[in-house]
C-alpha cells in the first residue's frame, strides 16, 4: 500500500461533498456504454475488467488519513463491487448503482454491472467515484474498457500518475503555478461589478430544470461557424451576457470547467484534475458578434488559469465580490459538426424545445449551475438554481431566453 496527497482537483471535489452532504451521490459519474460487436463472455468481461484496473491506479485508490484533511492510499489491486444482470432496463441499473455515495475509506471507487442476454455481455454500467475520476477521465475509463472487452488493446498509456501530479502540485514548481494563478483571479476579480439578486427561497432550496432544444442545437452550430469558434464558447458567451442581464452588471463574471489536460502527459490523465476557471466579461457593447470574440479570449484564459491549490485560492477570495455561478459543457473540446438546420428550419424546430424540472435538493455548493449535453441534432441543457437567487419561473425563463438569443442571432 503507497500513500499520496490528494490532488488540487481531488481536494476540490472532497470540498464539494462535504457541502453537499448527505445527497452527494449526485456527484457519482455513471457511464452506460454497448460492448463491442462480438460475443464476449463473462469470463472475458472480468479478464478485462481487472485490466483495466491494473491499468489505471485511480481505480485503486481509496482516502486514507483524518477527514479534515484526507490523503490516499494506493494498492496494488482492487476488487470492486460486479453484479451480473439480466432482465433490467440498463438506465434503471444505472440509477440503482447510482443512488447512494460511496464509502470512501472503505469501497473502492467503482461499481460495475454487465448486463448479460443469451449469455453474453451485451452492455456495461460503470458508476464511478467523483474522487478517482472527473468527467474526461470517466471518457478514457470507457475508452480503455471498450478496447479491452474487443479484439484490440487499449492505446499506448504514457500519462502522468495522479501520484505524480500529486507531488508536483507539492513541489516549489508546484506551488509557484498555484500562486501565479490565485494572483491571476484576483486581478480579474477586481473587474467584477457587485450585485444583489434575491428572490423568495422556496422548498426545496435548490431546483433544476431542463430544457431539450434541436433549435438551440442547430443555432449555436451556426452562429458558432459564423464566428470561427467553437459553440461551447459561444453558450459560454451567451451564459454570461443573460447573467449581466439579470443582475445589471457591466462586467460579470462566472466560473467554467476546466478538464487541466492539455499540455505534457496530461492527455490521457485518468483522475480527479479538472477545477474551475474564471471568465470576466464586459458586456458594455450590444454586438454580440463582438462579445462572442471577447468570450473566445476570456475562455483561452480561464484555461491557463484554471489550476491551484483549492485552499489557497478560497483563502484570497475571502470577502471578495462573487461571480456568478458556472457554467459547465460536457462537450467542450469537441470538434462541432456542420449545423444541420436553415434559418427557417431552425425557426420551426423551436415548437420541439422540451422543458421539465428534472431534480431538487436542499442543499449544493453551486447557486446557479449551467450544465449543456446532448447531442448533435438536439441539445440538452440544464439549470440547477439556489431559488433564493432565482425563482422557479425565472430558471425556465433563462433557458427559454438562451434558446432564443441564439436563435435570433443565427437568422441575422
Amino acid at each position: 500500500m503507497m500513500e499520496a496527497a490528494l490532488t488540487w482537483g481531488q481536494q476540490d471535489v472532497w470540498r464539494a461533498i462535504v457541502a453537499a452532504e448527505p445527497q452527494e451521490q449526485y456527484l457519482n459519474l455513471a457511464r452506460l456504454f454497448s460492448v463491442p460487436q462480438r460475443p464476449v463472455t463473462l469470463e472475458h468481461a472480468h479478464s478485462a475488467l481487472d485490466r483495466l484496473i491494473t491499468r489505471h491506479e485511480a481505480l485503486r485508490t481509496r482516502l486514507t488519513g483524518p477527514r479534515a484533511a484526507p490523503g490516499q492510499a494506493l494498492a496494488e489491486s482492487a476488487e470492486p463491487m460486479v453484479e451480473v444482470v439480466e432482465g433490467e432496463r440498463p438506465h434503471r441499473v444505472s440509477e440503482r448503482l447510482s443512488a447512494a455515495p460511496f464509502d470512501y475509506w472503505n469501497e473502492w471507487p467503482l461499481r460495475v454491472a454487465f448486463l448479460v442476454a443469451e449469455g453474453y455481455v451485451r452492455q456495461v454500467v460503470l458508476v464511478l467515484c467523483p474522487l478517482a475520476v472527473d468527467g474526461p477521465a470517466a471518457d478514457l475509463v470507457v475508452r480503455d474498457f471498450r478496447a479491452l472487452l474487443g479484439r484490440g488493446e487499449p492505446p499506448p498509456h504514457q500519462a502522468d500518475r495522479p501520484r505524480d501530479l500529486a507531488a508536483w502540485q507539492a513541489s516549489a514548481d508546484g506551488r509557484g503555478h498555484s500562486d501565479e494563478a490565485v494572483a491571476w483571479w484576483l486581478e480579474q476579480y477586481t473587474r467584477i461589478d457587485p450585485f444583489e439578486l434575491t428572490a423568495a427561497p422556496k422548498r426545496p432550496r435548490h431546483m433544476e430544470a431542463s430544457m431539450s432544444s434541436p433549435a438551440l442545437a442547430a443555432a449555436v452550430r451556426t452562429v458558432a461557424a459564423r464566428r470561427r469558434i467553437s459553440s461551447s464558447t459561444a453558450l459560454l458567451t451567451g451564459a454570461v451576457s443573460l447573467a449581466g442581464r439579470l443582475t445589471g452588471q457591466r462586467t460579470c463574471g462566472m466560473r467554467l470547467n476546466v478538464d487541466n489536460r492539455s499540455g505534457g502527459g496530461r492527455r490521457d490523465v485518468v483522475s480527479a484534475i479538472a477545477q474551475e476557471g474564471l471568465v470576466v466579461l464586459d458586456l458594455d457593447t450590444p454586438d454580440f458578434g463582438e462579445l462572442l470574440a471577447r468570450g473566445g479570449q476570456a475562455a483561452a484564459r480561464a484555461d491557463r488559469r484554471a489550476e491551484y491549490n483549492p485552499h489557497a485560492m478560497e483563502e484570497a477570495l475571502a470577502g471578495r465580490v462573487r461571480t456568478f455561478g458556472r457554467f459547465d459543457d460536457r462537450r467542450r473540446g469537441r470538434r462541432d459538426q456542420a449545423p444541420e438546420l436553415d434559418a427557417r428550419q431552425i425557426r420551426l424546430a423551436m415548437d420541439k424545445t422540451d422543458l421539465a424540472w428534472t431534480d431538487a435538493m436542499d442543499r449544493n455548493i453551486c447557486d446557479f449551475h449551467l450544465r449543456i449535453a446532448g447531442e448533435p441534432e438536439r441539445m440538452e441543457v440544464s439549470l440547477y438554481a439556489d431559488t433564493g437567487l432565482l425563482s422557479p419561473l425565472a430558471i425556465e425563463a433563462y433557458l427559454l431566453d438562451l434558446e432564443r438569443l441564439f436563435v435570433e442571432e443565427s437568422l441575422v
